[in-house]
């Protein structure tokens, strides 16, 4: 998300465009990349309320912008640093751990949104394709290695649903 640029946000379809990746090397510094797979490099449908929130964030943004004048150099990112040069990948990493630490949580990782994403997507019965497509994964196979534990159990509470289908609702 952090190599996520405006020009890449579709308010008007809900979608946002991964297309962009920034990374960190200690010889070159933080710098944008392209996703890793053809298929890292994808279309995502959003919800509305998260489309909402994306466009008071870009008003607020605007207004800091005009507020910080010269010091902002305006890169065209969705997520930046306050002057307006893109995040470390390590920066939202670092703020859940203080945030978690100052509110007695365990250690959250940011990619474990990612999994809850999927998680609920396959719980709601969602098929692999689709997920897959989602999280950008070049193999189907991927996806169904990565969250084997996951479907297994969506499996145990679609037998559960035929049951009442079938047994209890008849």
């Amino acid at each position: 998300m952090l190599g996520l640029k405006w020009d890449s946000v579709d308010f008007k379809a809900n979608k946002i465009h991964i297309c962009n990746s920034i990374l960190y090397s200690p010889d070159v510094g933080i710098y944008e990349d392209t996703p890793k797979t053809e298929r890292s490099n994808r279309y995502i449908t959003l919800p509305q309320e998260t489309m909402n929130l994306l466009r008071q964030y870009k008003v607020w943004q605007g207004k800091e912008r005009l507020r910080l004048g010269e010091y902002y150099q305006y890169q065209g990112y969705v997520f930046t640093q306050d002057d307006g040069s893109p995040m470390h990948p390590d920066s939202v990493t670092d703020w859940l751990d203080k945030f978690s630490k100052r509110h007695g949580l365990p250690h959250i990782n940011p990619h474990a949104f990612r999994h809850t994403m999927a998680s609920m997507l396959y719980f709601n019965g969602v098929d692999s394709v689709s997920i897959s497509r989602r999280l950008g994964h070049a193999q189907v196979s991927t996806t169904a290695d990565i969250y084997a534990h996951v479907i297994e159990e969506a499996d145990k509470t679609n037998a559960d649903i035929l049951s009442d289908i079938f047994l209890k609702k008849a």
